[in-house]
C-alpha cells in the first residue's frame, strides 16, 4: 500500500506527458500556429478527462475527478527549458533594438497594465475571482510563463490557464490572420 501514490504520481506524469505530446504532435503536423503549445494543453486536458471517466465507469461511482499534477522537478525542467529558449533568442541586436525603441514600448507596456488592472478588477468584482488569480489571469506574458507562475503563487491554475489560452488562440488563430492580411496589402 505504500508505494500506491508514488504509483499513482508515476501513472499521472505518463498520461500527462503522453496527452501533451500527442496534442502537440497533431497540432504541429496540422500547422497550427504556437500547434505545439496549443495542442499540448489540449491533449493533456483531454487524456486526464478520459482518463477520470474511465476510472468513475469502472468504480461506478459519481466521485469528483481528481487533479492530476505532474512532479515538481518536472516544472523546474520545463522553466529551465523556457529560460534556455528566451536566453538563446536575446543577443546585441536585440537589446539595441529595444533602446532604440524604448519609449514606445514603455507606453505600450503602461497601456497594457492598465488593461490588465481594469481586467482583473471585473474578474473579482463580477465573477468573485480571488485576486491572486485575477492578476494572473489578466497579465500580460507568456501562457506557460504565466501559469507554471500562478501555481507557484497559490493562484488557481486552470482559471489563469483558461484565460490566457483563450487569449492565445484569439491571438493566433484571429488577430494574426488579420494582420497579416492587412500588411500584405499595404
Amino acid at each position: 500500500m505504500n508505494g500506491e501514490p508514488a504509483r499513482r504520481r508515476l501513472l499521472d506524469s505518463v498520461l500527462l506527458l503522453a496527452g501533451g505530446f500527442a496534442g502537440a504532435s497533431v497540432l504541429t503536423l496540422l500547422h497550427v500556429p504556437a500547434g505545439a503549445l496549443i495542442g499540448s494543453v489540449l491533449g493533456s486536458m483531454s487524456f486526464s478527462k478520459l482518463a477520470s471517466t474511465i476510472a468513475q465507469r469502472r468504480l461506478r461511482s459519481k466521485e469528483v475527478a481528481r487533479r492530476r499534477s505532474l512532479p515538481g522537478g518536472v516544472r523546474v525542467v520545463g522553466q529551465v527549458v523556457l529560460g534556455v529558449l528566451a536566453g538563446t533568442r536575446l543577443d546585441g541586436q536585440t537589446l539595441l533594438t529595444l533602446l532604440r525603441s524604448l519609449l514606445p514600448v514603455l507606453a505600450a507596456v503602461v497601456v497594457i497594465l492598465a488593461l490588465s488592472v481594469l481586467l482583473a478588477r471585473y474578474l473579482v468584482t463580477r465573477h468573485g475571482v480571488d485576486p491572486l488569480t485575477a492578476v494572473m489571469a489578466a497579465a500580460p506574458g507568456g501562457i506557460s510563463e504565466l501559469a507554471v507562475t500562478a501555481a507557484r503563487q497559490g493562484a488557481l491554475m486552470h482559471v489563469v490557464l483558461a484565460i490566457h489560452l483563450f487569449r492565445v488562440l484569439i491571438v493566433v488563430l484571429v488577430v494574426l490572420p488579420i494582420l497579416l492580411t492587412i500588411l500584405r496589402h499595404t
